[in-house]
């Protein structure tokens, strides 16, 4: 049986239950890398949604939304001369993700955030995303991801993806800090689902 239920009141940075919240845990990290996720309307209201990790995360990182009736999507900052822009969209071809020792400027590190249909349609209508340079992760293990499935074993969540673009960018270090907050985030979900005992969530549960 679920521990709680979706009226309760959830965490507007997090969005775990507020007697979930992990926000306590988090420090930002400080990155060299400028993360900016364009994330799809529809991805927004779902509280299972990963990418709203990253501003929490990381000093710098920015969400914003394309598709809000009324709200046009803000285009400042995602091209910027002064960085090195790439766009993390696993193109067949694309060169993996690394740094580039003959390009000195710091990553501005756009990520489409949705499904792969939603993705794709971001990256046709966003100008900045379409004319970025497309760039995809290394290979790695099975996604940690067990609040929504996919046919797909070489598909993850959109904080697992910028966790793993940031270790080839930043070192491991700073990759398995954000993979252990997103253990957090993923844990904490499935024991309210009831999916998981208490004693196996990362950091445990708060108050118990």
């Amino acid at each position: 049986m679920a521990r709680s239920t979706p009226t309760l009141p959830r965490c507007p940075a997090c969005a775990l239950h507020t007697a979930l919240c992990m926000c306590p845990l988090v420090t930002p990290l400080p990155v060299r890398t400028r993360v900016i996720i364009v994330q799809h309307v529809a991805e927004s209201g779902r509280s299972s949604n990963s990418g709203r990790l990253a501003p929490l995360t990381l000093r710098g990182a920015e969400l914003r939304v394309r598709g809000r009736p009324g709200a046009p999507l803000d285009p400042e900052g995602l091209v910027d001369p002064a960085r090195r822009v790439c766009l993390l969209y696993p193109l067949p071809g694309a060169p993996v993700l690394a740094p580039a020792p003959a390009d000195p400027r710091p990553v501005t590190l756009l990520v489409p955030d949705g499904n792969w249909r939603q993705a794709r349609k971001l990256v046709q209508r966003v100008p900045a995303l379409r004319d970025a340079a497309k760039v995809r992760l290394p290979p790695g293990p099975p996604s940690r991801y067990r609040l929504r499935s996919h046919p797909d074993p070489d598909r993850i969540a959109t904080f697992e993806a910028i966790a793993r673009a940031l270790g080839a960018l930043e070192g491991p270090a700073v990759q398995a800090r954000l993979e252990r907050w997103f253990d957090v985030f993923v844990e904490r979900t499935l024991w309210t689902r009831g999916d998981l005992p208490a004693a196996a969530v990362t950091g445990g549960i708060p108050g118990r």
